[in-house]
């Protein structure tokens, strides 16, 4: 699958479990959390909140927006819940959205830097105000039970239509299915 995400924060946050012990939660519905063993320990709790259809005009700001021509962006609105202290980081721990088999291709869309003109303050940022991943700071300073939320953006061809099925995979391997 293609990679490209939200915001770096997102790529650090979406890394914070591992491989479960078991063969992964399947047929989960929207709101319901799957709780996953992180990389080196502690556990996380992984809600998908919902899916949500965008437009292709939401992606004309962003660089070369004429690749995106004919594509249509899915934002996947999501929960982590610090379930058990110590959890490990492990980049390989992601959603995969599909519908049908068919994967979606994740866009990591990073902060811009523009110039404002002004000596005093020369540069400002910019933001994907659509979708703001969550912030991997925010997590690792959270308590036991505390939940940070972020928003993932997925991308498919206009005729594929919303996905069907949400993983949260790690290893190559489904941890838990939202369906």
């Amino acid at each position: 699958m293609k990679r490209r995400a939200v915001l770096t924060a997102v790529a650090g946050i979406l890394a914070l479990s591992g491989c479960s012990s078991d063969s992964g939660q399947k047929s989960l519905k929207f709101g319901e959390q799957a709780t996953v063993a992180g990389s080196k320990s502690g556990t996380v709790g992984v809600t998908v909140v919902r899916v949500e259809k965008g437009s292709n005009a939401d992606l004309a700001h962003l660089t070369n927006p004429s690749k995106y021509s004919g594509k249509t962006p899915y934002y996947l609105h999501y929960q982590l819940t610090k379930t058990a202290e110590g959890n490990g980081d492990d980049e390989t721990t992601h959603f995969a959205v599909s519908k049908n088999g068919k994967k979606f291709t994740e866009l990591i869309i990073l902060p811009s830097l523009e110039p404002t003109g002004d000596p005093a303050n020369p540069l400002t940022t910019g933001h994907f105000d659509k979708c703001t991943g969550a912030s991997h700071t925010r997590y690792k300073a959270a308590a036991q039970g505390q939940s940070v939320e972020g928003c993932a953006v997925f991308v498919a061809a206009d005729e594929t239509g919303a996905p069907s099925t949400i993983e949260w995979t790690g290893h190559n391997k489904a941890l838990a299915t939202w369906e």
